[in-house]
């Protein structure tokens, strides 16, 4: 387990996630290993997805969470590569973030849904 400046600790799991064939969802990937190297963290897992992030149903981010033991790092690049979700279908996956205990970081801010 790794131990960053801020608070930072456990196992960084990361997501990355593109919508269709002609995005390129490992685009940040190199972004997301500086933030962590800058952090002293160290990235245990990738998790690469082309589907839609307004559709819960997304293997490879439930199998993030399945994975993901409490205290775990999920790191995205924007809040809009975890969810472009509905209401009841963010509320879901929150619920289920928080079941888990896992710590959602995102190196931008987009609003859901923009």
């Amino acid at each position: 387990m790794q131990n960053g400046p801020e608070g930072l600790t456990g196992f960084v799991r990361t997501y990355l996630r593109a919508s269709t064939d002609e995005q390129d969802a490992l685009r940040a990937r190199n972004e997301l290993d500086q933030f962590a190297g800058e952090h002293g963290l160290e990235v245990a897992a990738y998790y690469v997805e082309k589907e839609s992030g307004a559709k819960l149903a997304r293997s490879k981010l439930f199998r993030l969470l399945r994975d993901a033991k409490p205290g775990d790092l999920l790191l995205v690049e924007q809040v809009d590569r975890l969810s472009r979700l509905s209401e009841p279908d963010w509320q879901q996956l929150r619920a289920e973030i928080q079941r888990r205990q896992v710590r959602v970081v995102a190196l931008t801010f987009r609003p859901r849904g923009r």
